[in-house]
């Protein structure tokens, strides 16, 4: 198996942040060749996550392996530097607002006039075409113009993900598998092409089970994947610790109350929220009995879906 399948290709990033640099590093990781192209003042990133020594551990971990080229792209000597490096490299990556890039001159369109090869990637927060398209966000702003941050329950009273979701898997995740279809389509017909990747647009797709589940009568589907179900669920353990437990099956649940010792709960795997409570609260009580990671090992056994929650 090639681990690198990359190797031979010259990515330039004019990413800042998060998903830019994060989509050049993970080509990066499949061989490719990464220039990370950041203004005089640095990337953003430089002052965030810095240790005590002063290292900014979050541009060192997004950037180690890539050549990092301070350049001024309003002065023109700098700007005819980044652009020939587009015109030999086969994957750009922009990540700001839509049109800020043109106005220098390093859009899909006047790169590709001169390297028709190149696959010109933008991820974006609402789209080119959409009304917000020149409005800033961040990965809250995204969660919540998709939708995905009701889905989530996100409120002021609860704690936000120490993670950007929206970054990740609506940005980074879904422009690198374009990336790679586009590469992989040129290796059949020798052309480049453009490819926009909205954030919010694929955040909205992940919204499909909540869509379906609003259609369903049955109240139980709504609060499938909710936490409201016994068999899919966050318990506590011993020594302060958790387990998760996803056993949607009726025979992963069937094994794990076998496993705790209740097989008198198989029949309520899918009980409604109103009859739940009790059957939560046997498997929480069992479950304190033991800690996160001896119940895992027992779990391997009896295959249940049951996994330590280890801390990040």
């Amino acid at each position: 198996m090639d681990l690198f399948p990359l190797k031979g290709v010259k990515v330039v990033n004019f990413g800042l942040n998060l998903p830019g640099p994060m989509l050049a590093m993970r080509l990066k990781k499949k061989g490719a060749e990464v220039l990370h192209i950041e203004p005089p003042v640095g990337d953003p990133t430089r002052t965030m996550f810095v240790d005590a020594s002063g290292t900014p551990l979050l541009h060192e971990w997004l950037h180690a392996g890539s050549e990092v080229l301070s350049l001024d792209l309003t002065d023109d000597v700098q700007r005819r530097r980044a652009l020939s490096e587009c015109e030999v490299a086969d994957v750009v990556i922009d990540s700001f607002l839509p049109g800020t890039l043109g106005k220098l001159g390093i859009d899909a369109g006047s790169l590709r006039d001169r390297n028709a090869k190149l696959v010109y990637c933008s991820i974006v927060g609402f789209g080119s075409n959409a009304g917000a398209a020149a409005i800033p966000g961040h990965d809250i702003n995204f969660l919540a113009a998709s939708g995905l941050a009701h889905a989530l329950g996100l409120s002021p009273w609860r704690k936000l993900p120490v993670f950007p979701v929206g970054d990740i898997a609506g940005g980074v995740l879904a422009a690198e598998a374009e990336v790679l279809a586009a590469l992989y389509a040129r290796s059949k017909s020798g052309n480049g092409r453009q490819i926009e990747i909205s954030i919010v647009e694929v955040l909205e797709g992940l919204n499909l089970l909540a869509d379906v589940a609003r259609q369903v009568p049955d109240d139980r589907f709504s609060a499938f994947l909710s936490g409201d179900f016994p068999c899919y669920r966050i318990y506590e353990t011993a020594d302060n610790t958790m387990v998760a437990l996803g056993a949607l099956e009726p025979k992963f649940w069937a094994r794990f109350c076998t496993l705790i010792g209740c097989p008198e709960l198989i029949r309520h795997q899918f009980d409604t929220r109103e009859h739940a409570g009790r059957c939560h609260q046997v498997v929480e009580q069992v479950l304190r009995g033991k800690g996160a990671s001896e119940w895992e090992a027992l779990s391997l056994s009896a295959p249940c879906c049951l996994t330590e929650v280890r801390q990040a």
